[in-house]
């Protein structure tokens, strides 16, 4: 499991809708050029994926693929992370409160991710109702 930091996840994300290949991809960070990236997405510089390529290429890889944790995260940045990874909007698929999520609303695989990238301060459950929460612990 590698960890990164929040903004590493937001590019993360971003670049996986280029629908590029990982040979592209790679091909990119080794030559240090992602200006093509930076086109496509014009508010992100992709620096902190490049900072995370330089960790090592299959750490990078393996973050890219979906199988990281997030170091320390927000509840803004869980909020973020919900629509941006997952499209789940507040007041549509969970209700936001000052301390956490509640009456969140999304299939196992969704659940599974969103356990897997949650810094540890955070506690996701289910409720009875089959919907989940997420609290800070």
């Amino acid at each position: 499991m590698t960890i990164i930091n929040l903004m590493q996840a937001y590019e993360l994300d971003k670049l996986s809708k280029l629908n590029l290949s990982d040979e592209e991809i790679l091909r990119a960070l080794r030559s240090g050029d992602v200006s093509a990236w930076q086109e496509q997405v014009p508010n992100y510089e992709f620096s902190e994926t490049m900072a995370l390529y330089q960790e090592g290429e299959q750490q990078f890889l393996n973050a890219y693929h979906g199988h990281y944790r997030i170091k320390y995260v927000t509840l803004p940045g869980i909020q973020r992370l919900l629509q941006l990874r997952f499209q789940l909007e507040e007041g549509k698929d969970y209700q936001l409160l000052e301390t956490g999520i509640q009456h969140l609303t999304c299939d196992e695989e969704t659940v599974t991710r969103l356990q897997q990238m949650l810094s540890t301060n955070w506690s996701l459950t289910k409720q009875e109702d089959g919907t989940y929460s997420v609290f800070v612990k």
